[in-house]
């Protein structure tokens, strides 16, 4: 799920090797930029902790670890967020599935909510926090 993902070395360290699942995420917020080419960020939460966290992790009682994937040259195949979704709504997903460089966003139901092309993927940042 990661391998089309720049910048996943740093995950990996913090995760001692192994990458988490793109499952059960929580999308915050979607970025479109629009320009010669279109870019796309997508900032969301996962649950999946590293087993051995940063000491300064545990010391703020970190349980979220937020990460925003920026994609570039993107070409939309679905859109399909439903309009009562608020500026502020957090979006509920199943995963991220990557599959070569399409990228699919299925909600809880199984239904596809974006898919899209992207001729490159990275991870923008990376952050723990302590959700409530």
């Amino acid at each position: 799920m990661w391998s089309i993902i720049d910048g996943k070395e740093k995950v990996e360290k913090l995760y001692n090797g192994i990458l988490p699942d793109l499952e059960s995420i929580y999308i915050h917020e979607f970025t479109i930029i629009i320009g010669e080419d279109i870019e796309l960020d997508i900032r969301f939460d996962i649950k999946d902790m590293p087993k051995d966290m940063p000491s300064k992790w545990i010391e703020r009682k970190i349980n979220t670890v937020q990460f925003v994937f920026g994609f570039l040259s993107v070409k939309f195949i679905e859109f399909n967020i439903d309009e009562d979704f608020k500026k502020e709504c957090i979006l509920k997903s199943e995963k991220i599935a990557i599959d070569k460089n399409k990228i699919t966003i299925i909600s809880s139901e199984g239904e596809v909510e974006l898919s899209f092309l992207s001729k490159w993927s990275y991870i923008k940042s990376m952050s723990g926090y302590q959700q409530d």
